[in-house]
């Protein structure tokens, strides 16, 4: 075992989204707190830079991932990553985590890194570049506990398993600014956020279904703001045409990811699919209601079982059940 204080550059590599990223977080607090000093580098999909602007107190340096061959989360340029990789084999880093996944792929791709140690995750009988500091892929565990476990090999202490988003002044001024512009005044935790898109369609409950839970919870006195990204302000358009009252759609605007957690901070709860904005209600500490369609809740669930609910391929009567729970609670 290498000492501590040996490691003065730290490369970590997860080019994954949102939630899958805010699920990292707990893994990054404590690298940092094993490594005060030390220069600590992600490699990631581009998309997450403006999140990992919010984590400089973790993160020193955000190297956007230019994608590799077999690896489905973005198209690949072949001469930037030739670039790319020589680039990063250029610096020597001390220890190089392959926190990407169960290293099929990416522990091949870190192996080229010209890293003096690497550690991560492999599936047995798969390619393990540096096996004293390996650990074997769990199937079982939550997402934020498996990434934790990364740690263990190199003996960092775990400081918890909360998720965290900072927020900003700015996020809540450019949020006031945009639902002045749409003429949209909102109590804070007086409505409720509904975000029914997700990355396929097999993860989304039925949009039908979605209408009429927000119909339910106007009808107790909320108000439902529709939330989600440009490409999914169609989705919400057919939604509130389903309806009987009338909803606010706040996935026309586009709102950067900052001006959504506001949102969603100053709400009564979030209910959404199995996507990124349930790791964020997580994150902000706000409750929510997760419905799983056909992802493993085990693994994606918030950790937290008290403040967030999940239901597996529920019918209409159970989100209203579940809802009325999370009143009375």
């Amino acid at each position: 075992m290498f000492l501590k204080s040996s490691i003065k550059t730290v490369l970590v590599f997860r080019a994954l989204k949102l939630g899958d990223m805010l699920c990292f977080i707990p893994t990054l607090r404590a690298l940092r707190n094993a490594y005060p000093n030390a220069v600590i580098s992600l490699v990631s999909h581009s998309a997450m830079k403006s999140l990992f602007e919010r984590f400089d107190h973790y993160i020193d340096e955000f190297i956007t991932f230019p994608g590799f061959p077999g690896m489905p989360e973005q198209k690949v340029n072949p001469q930037e990553v030739v670039q790319f990789i020589a680039s990063l084999q250029s610096r020597h880093f001390d220890l190089v985590l392959q926190a990407h996944g169960s290293g099929e792929i990416s522990n091949s791709l870190v192996s080229l890194f010209n890293a003096k140690k690497i550690a991560g995750f492999y599936r047995q009988g798969g390619f393990c570049p540096y096996p004293e500091f390996f650990t074997s892929y769990p199937e079982q565990k939550s997402e934020v506990h498996r990434c934790l476990l990364l740690l263990e090999k190199l003996k960092i202490k775990n400081l918890g398993d909360q998720l965290e988003f900072p927020l900003k002044v700015m996020d809540e001024e450019q949020l006031e600014n945009e639902l002045m512009i749409m003429g949209v005044t909102l109590a804070r935790n007086a409505y409720y956020c509904l975000h029914p898109g997700a990355s396929t369609e097999s993860k989304r409950w039925p949009s039908s279904s979605f209408a009429k839970i927000a119909d339910y919870l106007i009808e107790r006195g909320f108000k439902v703001v529709f939330t989600g990204s440009y490409h999914e302000s169609e989705l919400v358009r057919k939604i509130r045409k389903e309806m009987k009252h009338d909803a606010i759609d706040t996935a026309s605007l586009n709102l950067p990811l900052g001006p959504l957690a506001s949102l969603i901070k100053n709400g009564r709860g979030v209910i959404c699919n199995d996507t990124g904005v349930s790791h964020l209600a997580a994150a902000l500490k706000k409750k929510s209601l997760v419905i799983f369609t056909e992802t493993d809740p085990d693994r994606w669930a918030p950790v937290d079982k008290k403040l967030h609910q999940w239901l597996l391929k529920p019918d209409i009567f159970g989100v209203i059940s579940k809802i009325d729970q999370m009143e009375a609670a």
